[in-house]
């Protein structure tokens, strides 16, 4: 088996969403690495080159730069930057992919780190505190991405328990509500405050993400049907579809059942579920 085998190897062991992204993060932060020592004996500063990687708050410079726009997502400044995200990644989100497909979870954490990175361009170019510093701050970071996880899983499956540090048990909605209050709280004093932003935005991604898949809220999207006029629209009528659709909606399992699992989950573990409550999680996740 090659390297390049291996790697591949490793990356789709288990088809887990989790390991994926802390692989390429890590992947990404080597590079990093040999870039500095690239500079150090080349005569150049490393941001010179991985600047054009991390998105601007100039607007200018973003639309020359809209790789970055996905780039900085990946990116890190440095080892603890990538430890604490990685970590917090890593625990956190092993939890919701316990109940979610990986396919959601990458979509969380994606869209989750655009909305951060998108937050913070808007914010720097229409608010005037930043008037003086938006034609060169930068954004990078999987703080958005990772913000976007821990809120969804909170939301999700609120009662799951944890165990920090194994010194006691506390449910994921409060560790959500703690870290996103803790945010808000050193707003005002903080010099981070584009990584803040970061945070926030992929703070309300989660939220919507998981409140539309509850069927709470419904949000727009755009297609290119959804721009045709209806009068111009054909309308097929498939009723076996929908009697599909109805029988599939009629028996979808509530909050409160899953609630009541995810409990029994945190007393007595996994195992100890019944088949008829393993089809009710199988189909919450769905």
């Amino acid at each position: 088996m090659t390297v390049w085998e291996k790697i591949k190897y490793e990356y789709n062991k288990g088809g887990s969403a989790i390991r994926q992204i802390i692989l390429i993060n890590l992947g990404v932060f080597v590079f990093t690495i040999f870039v500095g020592i690239i500079a150090k004996l080349s005569g150049f500063q490393p941001n010179e080159l991985l600047e054009y990687f991390y998105i601007p708050s100039n607007l200018g410079v973003l639309l020359i730069r809209p790789w970055s726009i996905i780039t900085n997502i990946f990116f890190h400044s440095g080892f603890w930057h990538i430890l604490g995200n990685m970590l917090m990644l890593y625990f956190i989100g092993r939890v919701l992919e316990d109940f979610m497909d990986s396919a959601k979870v990458w979509k969380i954490f994606l869209y989750g780190g655009l909305a951060g990175a998108a937050l913070f361009v808007i914010s720097y170019n229409v608010f005037p505190i930043f008037a003086e510093v938006k034609s060169y701050k930068k954004l990078l970071g999987a703080s958005g991405g990772v913000t976007a996880i821990l809120v969804a899983t909170g939301l999700y499956v609120p009662r799951y328990q944890i165990r920090p540090f194994g010194l006691f048990n506390v449910e994921m909605r409060w560790v959500a509500l703690f870290l996103v209050f803790r945010d808000l709280y050193l707003f005002p004093v903080s010099d981070n405050t584009g990584g803040l932003f970061a945070h926030i935005g992929g703070a309300i991604f989660g939220m919507l993400f998981i409140l539309q898949l509850q069927g709470k809220i419904e949000l727009p999207t755009i297609n290119g049907k959804s721009i045709i006029p209806s009068r111009m629209k054909k309308i097929d009528v498939d009723e076996s579809t929908l009697a599909q659709e109805r029988a599939y909606k009629k028996y979808q399992p509530n909050q409160d059942q899953i609630d009541a699992i995810l409990d029994k989950i945190s007393q007595s573990g996994y195992d100890s579920l019944s088949t008829t409550e393993k089809d009710i999680l199988f189909k919450a996740s769905e």
